[in-house]
C-alpha cells in the first residue's frame, strides 16, 4: 500500500538515511533555524517540540551528507543546545524536501513524506508520543484519504471527531473498502455483504452526530474493547484469518457530562483497524453498555495516562505496571458498587481481576495480589453469575502458574499437579453452564493427559468427551473431539489431510501407499525445533529411499510465519499449514493437538503405531518399520 518507505536509523546520535541520496548535482536550498521552526505539522493536534525564541537561538543546523554527491547535502538536521534533534529535512529528488521529520525530546514524533511523483500519495505518520497511525493523502489536498496503520484506540479517536463534526469524508478514510477486502482475499457474496454494510457508515455518522448532541470540543476518554474474535481463513476462503471486534464502547467527556457510543464492528486489515458498520449511540448489541458513571471520569483519565506510558518488556516491569493499573481499577470498582448497574460493575470487576492476575505473576504464592484474587473468589463462591465463575477460574489459573514457577520438582511438582486437577474438577462440577467451563474442562483433560499414564489417559478421554458433548459448537469442543480421536488412534488409519504449504495443493495421508509415515507437528516457538530438524533431516536421508514419508504439520499462525520457519530450520518432507495456530488451525483440531512438538508414527499399512512418539527415539521407531 505504501509506495515508498524510507528507513531512519540513529547511529551515535546522528541520523543517517540508509540507501537514500539526492540526485547528483542537484541541491535543495539551505535551511536556517528560523526557516525550520516556521514549518509546522500539516495535520492538526500533533505534539512536537516548538522551542521558544530563546531556546531556538541556541539551536544549530547541520547538513546531512549525500552519499551520491558529497558536495551537495541531501538535507539538514536541526539540533538544540543539548544536541537533541528537533527537525529533519530530507530530499531524495534534489528539488524539494521530500521528508520532514518533527521531534519531541530528541525522539521522532511525527513525519510527513512528499514523494516527487504525482501518482504517489502524501504520507503522514504519527510516531513516538503521538501514537502509531499512518495515513495516505492520495489526492494531495492535505486530508487523509486512507489509513494504512491504525490501532483500535486511534480509530475510535478519529471516529469521534468524524461524529462530532459530521464529517463523512473523515469517516470514509476509516472504513473498509474493496481494495482492503481484495488484500484479505475476501471475495464473492460475503465481500459484497461487507461492502453493503460499509456503505451505511456516512448515514450512521450523521445519525450519531444528531443523537450524541456533543460539541466539537468534546473529549475522547477511553475505548473499551473485549477480546478480539477470529474466523479461520479456510472457513471463509481468505488469505489470513479475519480478526475483528463486534463493537467497542467509546467514552466521551462533554464538559461535566459523560457520554458514549458504539463503534460498530471493526476488522483488522494488515496493520490498520477499519470500520465495517459505523457508529451508533446507545448500548452495545452484545449486551454491554456505557461504562461511565458519575464521578468515575478522573479515574478513567488516570487509567488512560497509565496505559499510554511505555512499559518494559521484562516480566517484572509488566507486573509492576499491572499492579498500578489494579490500584486504579480497585477505586473504579469501589465507586461502581454504589453507583453503577450490574453490567457495568461486572465489566470493571473483570478488568480488575485481569490486572490482579498479571500483577500476581510477579510475586510469590503469598503475594498480596493473589490474596486479593482469592478474596473475590471466596466472596462470590456459591453465588451464580458471571463474576463469580470468572473470579474463581482466573484465581485457579494464576495460583497454578505461580506454584509451577516456584516448584523444585519431584514430590512438590506432583503435589502441585494433583491440586490443579482437583481444583479444576471442583470448578467444572460447580459451574456447568459458566462461560469459563469449556476452557476449564479442556485444561482438566490436558492435566490428566500430562500424567503420561494409562489411568491418566482414560480420565483425560472422559473429560474430553464431556466437553465435546456439553459444549457442542464451542471451538474447544472441536479440539476435545480431536483429542479423543488422538487417544484412540493407535491401530487405526492415520487421518491427516490439509494444504501443501509449498504448492497450495491438497494432501491426504490416505493416498500414501506402502509408506511408513512420520508426522511432526511444530511451530516457530518450539524450543526443540532446531535440534529436532537436524534429526528429521538425518532420518529422511537414511530412510527416505527405503519408503519413509515425512509430513510436517506447521502450526504457526499464518503462512508467512510458516514459510519462514521451514526455511530457517531447513525442514524436510511435505509441509502442511492452515492459519489459526495451535488453538485455531483445523490441522491442530484434527487430532486435538495441545502441545508442540507432537509426533505420530504410522506403518506401511497406513495405521498408527505410536500416537505420542519422541524425537529422541524416532530412529529406532522407523528402523522397526523399515529394516
Amino acid at each position: 500500500m505504501v509506495t515508498k518507505r524510507i528507513a531512519m536509523r540513529a547511529v551515535a546520535g546522528f541520523s543517517l538515511w540508509a540507501g537514500v541520496g539526492s540526485v547528483a548535482g542537484a541541491q535543495v536550498p539551505a535551511v536556517t533555524v528560523e526557516d525550520a521552526f516556521k514549518v509546522q505539522p500539516r495535520q492538526p493536534g500533533v505534539n512536537v517540540a516548538t522551542p521558544t525564541p530563546e531556546v531556538a537561538a541556541q539551536c544549530k543546523v547541520s547538513p546531512i551528507p549525500n552519499p551520491k554527491d558529497p558536495k551537495s547535502p541531501m538535507g539538514y538536521v536541526v539540533r538544540d543546545a543539548a544536541g537533541r534533534t528537533v527537525r529533519q529535512f530530507v530530499s531524495y529528488d534534489g528539488k524539494s524536501f521530500n521528508i520532514i521529520a518533527f521531534y519531541t525530546e530528541g525522539v521522532e514524533a511525527y513525519r510527513e513524506v512528499y514523494p516527487p511523483a504525482q501518482s504517489e500519495p502524501y504520507q503522514f505518520r504519527w510516531l513516538g508520543v503521538n501514537g502509531s497511525k499512518w495515513g495516505l493523502d492520495k489526492d494531495r489536498d492535505g486530508k487523509i484519504d486512507e489509513w494504512v496503520v491504525m490501532s483500535p484506540e486511534e480509530l475510535s479517536q478519529e471516529l469521534l471527531q468524524a461524529v462530532l463534526t459530521n464529517d463523512a469524508r473523515r469517516a470514509a478514510a476509516l472504513t473498509v473498502n474493496k481494495a482492503n477486502l481484495d488484500a484479505l482475499g475476501l471475495q464473492g457474496g460475503e465481500a459484497q455483504r461487507v461492502l453493503d454494510r460499509a456503505g451505511g457508515v456516512p448515514a450512521r455518522v450523521a445519525k450519531a452526530n444528531a443523537e450524541l448532541k456533543a460539541p466539537p470540543t468534546a473529549e475522547w476518554m477511553h475505548l473499551q474493547l473485549g477480546v478480539p474474535q477470529a474466523t479461520p481463513a479456510d472457513a471463509v476462503g481468505t488469505r489470513e484469518d479475519l480478526v475483528f471486534h463486534k463493537t467497542g464502547t467509546v467514552l466521551v467527556k462533554d464538559g461535566a457530562a459523560s457520554k458514549s457510543f458504539q463503534t460498530g464492528e471493526i476488522v483488522q486489515v494488515g496493520r490498520a483497524w477499519k470500520l465495517v458498520d459505523g457508529p451508533a449511540v446507545g448500548s452495545a448489541e452484545s449486551g454491554g453498555g456505557p461504562l461511565v458513571f458519575p464521578g468515575v471520569e478522573p479515574l478513567i483519565a488516570d487509567l488512560n495516562k497509565l496505559d499510554s506510558a511505555q512499559v518494559g518488556g521484562d516480566a517484572g516491569a509488566i507486573a509492576a505496571h499491572q499492579a498500578k493499573r489494579a490500584a486504579i481499577l480497585e477505586q473504579i470498582v469501589a465507586q461502581a458498587n454504589g453507583q453503577a448497574d450490574a453490567k457495568i460493575r461486572e465489566t470493571w470487576t473483570k478488568l480488575l481481576l485481569d490486572s490482579l492476575s498479571a500483577a500476581a505473576e510477579g510475586e510469590k504464592l503469598d503475594g498480596r495480589h493473589l490474596a486479593r484474587m482469592k478474596q473475590f473468589k471466596e466472596a462470590f463462591s456459591g453465588k451464580p453469575g458471571p463474576v463469580g465463575s470468572y473470579a474463581w477460574f482466573h484465581y485457579l489459573i494464576t495460583e497454578n502458574s505461580i506454584a509451577l514457577r516456584e516448584t523444585t520438582g519431584g514430590q512438590q511438582l506432583t503435589g502441585v499437579q494433583e491440586k490443579w486437577r482437583a481444583s479444576l474438577e471442583e470448578f467444572v462440577k460447580a459451574n456447568p453452564k459458566a462461560d469459563e467451563t469449556a476452557e476449564a474442562t479442556l485444561r482438566l483433560g490436558m492435566a490428566f493427559e500430562f500424567m503420561n499414564t494409562k489411568d491418566g489417559d482414560a480420565k483425560a478421554k472422559e473429560w474430553y468427551e464431556q466437553l465435546a458433548k456439553a459444549h457442542t459448537g464451542h471451538p474447544y469442543a472441536v479440539k476435545a473431539a480431536g483429542a479423543v480421536k488422538r487417544l484412540e488412534a493407535e491401530g487405526k488409519p492415520l487421518e491427516i489431510a490439509g494444504t501443501n504449504l509449498a504448492t497450495g495443493q491438497p494432501f491426504n495421508a490416505a493416498a500414501l501407499k506402502d509408506k511408513a509415515v512420520v508426522v511432526y507437528y511444530c511451530a516457530n516457538w518450539s524450543s526443540t525445533l532446531g535440534d529436532d530438524a537436524k534429526k528429521l533431516r538425518a532420518l529422511v536421508k537414511e530412510y527416505g529411499s527405503k519408503g519413509l514419508e515425512l509430513v510436517i504439520v506447521n502450526l504457526d499462525t499464518d503462512a508467512k510465519a510458516a514459510t519462514q520457519t521451514v526455511a530457517a530450520h531447513e525442514l524436510p518432507g511435505t509441509v502442511l499449514h492452515a492459519p489459526g495456530g495451535l488453538d485455531g488451525s483445523p490441522l491442530a483440531a484434527q487430532y486435538g493437538i495441545i502441545v508442540v512438538p507432537h509426533i505420530f508414527v504410522a506403518g506401511k499399512d497406513g495405521k498408527v503405531v505410536n500416537r505420542n512418539a519422541q524425537a529422541a527415539n524416532l530412529d529406532d521407531e522407523v528402523k522397526k518399520l523399515l529394516p
